[in-house]
């Protein structure tokens, strides 16, 4: 038979939704605007009768069979979308959430108004958030991102080429180290998630780099260890900020102003979740 666009997107959504992917729509019409090309998916209803060539439902069929199979739809492309800039994300590189554009949003309204400060985001994966504070603010800010995973700093770096940040600078290290004091801002979405969380979608797990998701026991191991670092390189009044897991915000809390960091705020995120925090060096 001829498939037309309207049909295709149809079966997809039934099969998806036969695996239990509850953005199957979404999920169906994002892949066939990639597989055939489009720049958006409103022109799949504006080509929603269109007959459809073997080659192309085929290529379409490849593409639902790996979401099937539970594959993120940003791996499957290759992209998604962050504060309204496209990033490259592959296998190896955690893909930016909506709740992270709470922790740019959050910085962004910190030091908007001033200029020449050293921002260095930790953990930077696909360099969404300081590549996005780089596009939002000053030029004169120099902004660093710094990883501990190869392919996280390569796919920063085709970032950064793609959205034309040459101010931003990509370095593979573990957290702060190598990084020069003094500090005006350190950001990060760290590993939060515990070792063992029974909460965590399975193929998150399956498919997303687990140094990016675990930190240790109790989830707290690598935010630990980033603010004794941001306590010794951070300028007086220097900011840090930090998104969060679930039921942790007590817990980072305490830390903080166990260092001696003062005007602590918390934001919660859509679902009304404790999601970012953010502090100040005494």
């Amino acid at each position: 038979m001829k498939w037309t666009v309207g049909e295709l997107l149809k079966r997809a959504t039934e099969i998806l939704r036969e695996k239990g992917i509850e953005s199957a729509r979404l999920d169906a019409e994002l892949l066939l605007t990639f597989s055939l090309g489009f720049k958006d998916r409103v022109k799949l209803y504006s080509e929603f009768d269109k007959p459809l060539t073997e080659s192309e439902v085929e290529n379409y069929r490849q593409l639902i069979k790996r979401r099937a199979r539970g594959e993120p739809v940003a791996y499957i492309t290759g992209e998604k979308e962050f504060f309204g800039f496209k990033f490259r994300v592959k296998r190896g590189v955690l893909i930016p959430r909506p709740e992270t554009e709470i922790l740019v949003e959050a910085v962004f309204d910190e030091i908007k108004d001033k200029e020449n400060l050293k921002i260095v985001d930790v953990g930077t994966g696909s360099g969404c958030i300081i590549l996005s504070l780089c596009k939002l603010l000053k030029k004169n800010n120099e902004y660093i991102g710094t990883d501990i995973s190869s392919t996280a700093i390569n796919v920063a770096n085709q970032n950064k080429e793609s959205l034309g940040c040459q101010c931003v600078k990509f370095i593979r290290t573990n957290l702060l180290e190598g990084i020069e004091k003094p500090i005006d801002v350190v950001i990060s979405n760290p590993p939060y998630i515990p070792l063992g969380d029974k909460m965590l979608d399975k193929n998150v797990l399956k498919f997303e780099p687990p140094i990016a998701l675990f930190g240790g026991k109790d989830g707290l191991q690598v935010i630990r260890s980033l603010v004794e670092e941001a306590t010794r390189k951070l300028t007086k009044k220097g900011l840090i900020a930090l998104e969060i897991g679930i039921g942790q915000h007590e817990k980072v809390r305490e830390l903080l102003g166990e260092k001696g960091f003062t005007d602590i705020k918390i934001l919660k995120d859509l679902a009304r979740i404790e999601r970012v925090i953010l502090a100040r060096k005494e």
